[in-house]
């Protein structure tokens, strides 16, 4: 509860910091957004940690290869970066590369999810042949 409250504070501090260079430096506003974003997702891993442990202890119970848990840990990743940056662009004014950073987040993480939907592909391949 600790981290969320230091979250929301930074983010508070931000946007007030944000409406208040926008007037002299409007450039300002986007670095002052990224900063915030990267502070902000430092914060956010550390309450990912014990997410990762809990699943990792479940893959170790039902005897999961770390390679099976390994695109979905890519694709967390993915979204969370494109999501920032997308923002990002929106917040410059900017909304086209916005999407364009979307559609090839969407991309990226189908991309590394392809050794796990290949697996499933085989694993269902195997049960219909049986």
């Amino acid at each position: 509860m600790d981290q969320v409250l230091k979250i929301v504070a930074i983010g508070i501090l931000a946007c007030i910091l944000g409406v208040t260079v926008k007037k002299e430096y409007p450039v300002g506003t986007l670095l002052v957004s990224l900063a915030a974003a990267v502070v902000i997702l430092i914060f956010t891993i550390s309450l990912l940690r014990p997410v990762k442990e809990f699943i990792d202890e479940l893959a170790r119970t039902a005897e999961l290869s770390p390679s099976v848990l390994a695109p979905l840990y890519k694709s967390l990743g993915i979204a969370i970066v494109t999501r920032v940056a997308s923002e990002a662009c929106e917040d410059a004014k900017e909304k086209a590369f916005g999407v364009y950073i979307e559609i090839a987040g969407a991309v990226a993480a189908l991309y590394v999810s392809l050794p796990l939907l290949s697996a499933v592909f085989k694993l269902v391949s195997s049960y219909l042949q049986s």
